[in-house]
This record gives structure tokens, C-alpha cells and sequence, in this order.
């Protein structure tokens, strides 16, 4: 049986740029989402798009996303019980 974890985090973005493309970072305003600990999350602009364009992109997510849903989805295995004692009445019925 799967159960579902629903995690959320405010977020802001900012730029990065090293060789090669632009990329545009996630980075949220808490450590609240365990699946986001020591995972930095970026989107790789396309080659071409220049700095000011980038900044435009930034601003625009900056002011109308608010926040990031990560919802994971764990296996729950189902307890064997390997103490069960036999019923009186059972025991009682064979002997």
C-alpha cells in the first residue's frame, strides 16, 4: 500500500550564470521539504538569451509564483505478526 506526502516551501528564483547557459535557480525560503535537502533545482535557459532577458523571466516568476508542492509517494509494508498465540478453544477442539 502506497501512501502520499505532500510538502510544501515558499520560493524565490535567482540567476546564475557559469559557462554556458543562463540558469534560473530555485531557492526556497525554507528547509521544509525533505526531498530538496542538498538538491539545488535550476531551469537552463536556451542558449541565446541574453542577461536582460533572463532578468524579465526572473522578475516575472519572482512576482507570481509563490511557493513549490513536491508530492512523494512511499511504499508502506504491512506488519507480520510472528507472536500469534493459538486460541484457547482451538487448542482445546484438536487435542
Amino acid at each position: 500500500m502506497a501512501t502520499t506526502k505532500v510538502e510544501k516551501s515558499g520560493v524565490g528564483f535567482g540567476i546564475v550564470q557559469q559557462a554556458g547557459p543562463i540558469v534560473i535557480q530555485v531557492r526556497p525560503h525554507h528547509d521544509t521539504i525533505s526531498s530538496f535537502r542538498g538538491v539545488q533545482v535550476g531551469f537552463e535557459l536556451l542558449n541565446g538569451i541574453r542577461i536582460e532577458q533572463a532578468r524579465k523571466i526572473l522578475e516575472i516568476l519572482n512576482e507570481n509564483i509563490v511557493g513549490v508542492v513536491v508530492t512523494s509517494a512511499s511504499e508502506v509494508k504491512a506488519e507480520v505478526k510472528t507472536d500469534v498465540k493459538p486460541d484457547d478453544k482451538t487448542q482445546g477442539a484438536s487435542g
